[in-house]
């Protein structure tokens, strides 16, 4: 899948290009529109994990915590408190902990703050522009630009690669 970005300049050319979109095959789970606060997105499906850098920050925190927590199970392997039997599965507990410790702590914070990856579109969207992305199948990335390109000739389109889902479905 590629992820196609483009700006679209007002609400209804985001719809058309939106039920165009759907009419050609692309589910709607596989669309997202941003526009700044205040904006009506009724007919627009809404962006969802793709506003924020929640997913980001979750994954690096998972990371983060889970060697972490690892490395302070192998620090009391090697060196046992006092009176304290410590054993494999204390190491692989403390590293489930701070995984999961870690990525909650994370995510949350990362979930107040903008999508790093759209970062390049930011301005745009604050003069009223509406952000429109589609997961389109890499094989036909040329047929969605076309489409998307009958509606505005002069838009810019933008590929990007989406996020790999933390839960493949």
């Amino acid at each position: 899948m590629k992820r196609l970005c483009f700006l679209s300049p007002d609400l209804d050319h985001a719809r058309k290009v939106v039920d165009d979109l759907k009419e050609s095959g692309i589910p709607e789970k596989h669309i997202y529109a941003l526009a700044r606060y205040g904006i009506d997105m009724e007919g627009l499906p809404d962006a969802g994990p793709e506003s924020d850098d929640f997913l980001e920050a979750y994954k690096r925190g998972l990371e983060f915590g889970g060697s972490a927590g690892l490395l302070a199970g192998l620090t009391a392997l090697a060196f046992p408190p006092t009176g304290i039997v410590v054993g494999g599965g204390l190491v692989l507990l403390l590293g489930l902990w701070g995984a999961g410790l870690g990525g909650m702590l994370t995510g949350i914070a990362g979930a107040s703050f903008p999508s790093s990856r759209l970062q390049s579109f930011e301005s745009a969207i604050e003069e009223g522009l509406i952000l429109i992305m589609a997961d389109v199948p890499t094989d036909e990335v040329e047929k969605y630009e076309d489409l998307i390109k009958t509606h505005d000739p002069d838009v810019r389109v933008e590929g990007i690669e989406p996020h790999a889902p933390l839960i493949p479905k």
